[in-house]
C-alpha cells in the first residue's frame, strides 16, 4: 500500500469522526450476540466487595474514584481479584451503552491465561434485546449482575479485567464485584518491569478484530490487549499502562482541532478524557502512583494528518515540522523529568506514514539525546514488511499478526536497552 493512499484514506481516525469518505464499499456490521452471556448459570450471591477496596482489587492502567465507584476508562485499563467458587459478577456503570458505534466491552482474562485469543469479551449495553442495563443515575446506566467468569466447579480463580475499548469513545465504572463463594483479598502479581506507553488508535487495537478494510469502525472491532502494546507487556512479564487515543497526535492532528485536550502530550496526568474535557471537569492522574521503568512514545502518525492539509515545502509545512520537533522534545524532556529512572523509547507506528515526520522524530530524538546522553532509544520495528496478512481493516490500521510481531520486535528492543 503506498504510503500516500495511507495518508489519504484515514489512518488512526477517531471513531467518532470516522466515515466511509463517499465511498459505497464502506459498510457496516453488528453482532447482537458478541459479549454477551446467553446461557448464565444460577447462582445466589454469598459476597461482595467494594471496587474501591484495595485490599481485594488490585488495579493496572489508569484510573480513578468518586464516592461510589473505580473508573477505569483507558484502554487496557482495569483490575485484577482472586475468589473461591464458581461465579464472579461485576456491578458497572458505564456511558454510551446505548450505541452501536461507541458502547464499553471488555475483556476478561481467567487463572494468569494472558493470550488475548483466549479473553473472554463482555459487552456492557443498555439497548436491544440483550441490554444489561437496568436504570440510568447521573447520566449513566447501571449494569449491575454483569458475569464475569463462571465455572463447573467451585474453585480458586484469577480475573484480569481489561477495558478493551478505547477511552473518548466511553466510561466504564465499576462499582462492585460479588461471587457465589469468597472474594479473596489481592495476591501480589510478580512483575518484572513497568511500561506506559503513549499512543493513538493504533495502540488502542482499533479495529484488530475486524479483516476488511471497508469494514467502519466500532468498538466492537477494537481490542486494546491484541494491540503491540500488550503483547509485548506479555512477553516481557510486564505491567503496562497505556495513554492512547484514536485520531491523536503529539503536537497537532487534522482530527481533533477542535477538541480538548487535541494531543496526547495534554494527556500526561489525566487520569481519563472525553472530547469536552476541561478545566472543570477534568479527572486527574497522579504520576507517582505508576512510575514505568520503561516509556513508550509511538506517536505521529495523525501529526502527519494535519501536515498533509499543507503545500509541501511551504512556509506553513515545513513551520508545522518545526514545531512538531520542537513539541517532541518537550514530551521527552516532560517524561525525563516526571520519571528520571526511566528508559524512554521513541517508536514507529507500524504502518508506513509520513516520511517527513518520520525524519523529524529522528532528529527530535538526536536533538534530546545530545544535550541528555543517549537517554532514548529510537525503535522502528519490521512488522508491516515481514506480516504475511497485508489487511489493513479499519481504512489502514494493522491486523492482529501485525501487531504481534511489533509487539515482540518491541520487548527484543526493550529486553536489549534494559541489558546494556
Amino acid at each position: 500500500m503506498k504510503k500516500a493512499m495511507l495518508l489519504c484514506l484515514v489512518l488512526c481516525l477517531p471513531a467518532a469522526l470516522l466515515s466511509s469518505c463517499g465511498d459505497a464499499r464502506f459498510y457496516e456490521t453488528s453482532n447482537e450476540t458478541f459479549g454477551i452471556e446467553l446461557n448464565p448459570p444460577t447462582y445466589s450471591i454469598n459476597d461482595t466487595k467494594n471496587s474501591l477496596d484495595e485490599a481485594y482489587l488490585a488495579y493496572h492502567g489508569r484510573y480513578y474514584k468518586d464516592k461510589e465507584a473505580l473508573w477505569m476508562s483507558f484502554s487496557n485499563a482495569g483490575f485484577e481479584v482472586t475468589f473461591y467458587g464458581k461465579v464472579l459478577e461485576g456491578s458497572f456503570y458505564a456511558t454510551a451503552a446505548d450505541s452501536d458505534l461507541n458502547r464499553p466491552y471488555l475483556a476478561v482474562a481467567i487463572d494468569n491465561d494472558l493470550d488475548p485469543d483466549n479473553m473472554k469479551a463482555v459487552r456492557l449495553t443498555s439497548s436491544g434485546a440483550y441490554s444489561n442495563a437496568t436504570t440510568t443515575k447521573n447520566g449513566y446506566t447501571l449494569h449491575p449482575h454483569v458475569i464475569l467468569a463462571s465455572f463447573e466447579n467451585e474453585g480458586k480463580h484469577t480475573i484480569r479485567v481489561y477495558k478493551r475499548s478505547e477511552c473518548q469513545n466511553s466510561q466504564v465504572g465499576v462499582i462492585s464485584l460479588s461471587s457465589d463463594g469468597t472474594i479473596l483479598p489481592v495476591e501480589k502479581k510478580s512483575l518484572d518491569l513497568k511500561i506506559e506507553v503513549f499512543g493513538d488508535s493504533v495502540t488502542c487495537g482499533y479495529a484488530v478484530e475486524s479483516d476488511d478494510y471497508y469494514e467502519k469502525f466500532s468498538t466492537r472491532t477494537e481490542n486494546s490487549t491484541k494491540s503491540y502494546a500488550n503483547y509485548a507487556a506479555n512477553y516481557l512479564n510486564a505491567d503496562v499502562s497505556l495513554v492512547s487515543a484514536g485520531g491523536y497526535g503529539l503536537y497537532k492532528s487534522a482530527y481533533t482541532e477542535n477538541l480538548k485536550p487535541d494531543n496526547v502530550a495534554e494527556m500526561f496526568s489525566l487520569a481519563d478524557f472525553t472530547y469536552d474535557t476541561n478545566d472543570s471537569n477534568r479527572h486527574s492522574w497522579d504520576n507517582s502512583k505508576y512510575v514505568p521503568d520503561v516509556v513508550v512514545v509511538a506517536l505521529g502518525a495523525n501529526d502527519a494528518s494535519k501536515l498533509a492539509t499543507y503545500s509541501k515545502g511551504s512556509d506553513d509545512y515545513n513551520s508545522f515540522l518545526s514545531i512538531y520537533k520542537e513539541k517532541y522534545v518537550d514530551f521527552l524532556s516532560l517524561i525525563k523529568t516526571t520519571y528520571p529512572d526511566c528508559v524512554i523509547i521513541s517508536s514507529s507506528e507500524i504502518i508506513p506514514f509520513s516520511d517527513d515526520i518520520v525524519l523529524k522524530t529522528d532528529e527530535a530524538v538526536e536533538e534530546y539525546n545530545a544535550s541528555k546522553g543517549n537517554v532514548v532509544t529510537r525503535f522502528k520495528d519490521d512488522a508491516y514488511t515481514t506480516s504475511k496478512d497485508k489487511t489493513t481493516p479499519g481504512a489502514g490500521h494493522p491486523n492482529q499478526e501485525m501487531q504481534k510481531i511489533a509487539g515482540r520486535e518491541l520487548a527484543n528492543c526493550i529486553d536489549d536497552v534494559l541489558s546494556i
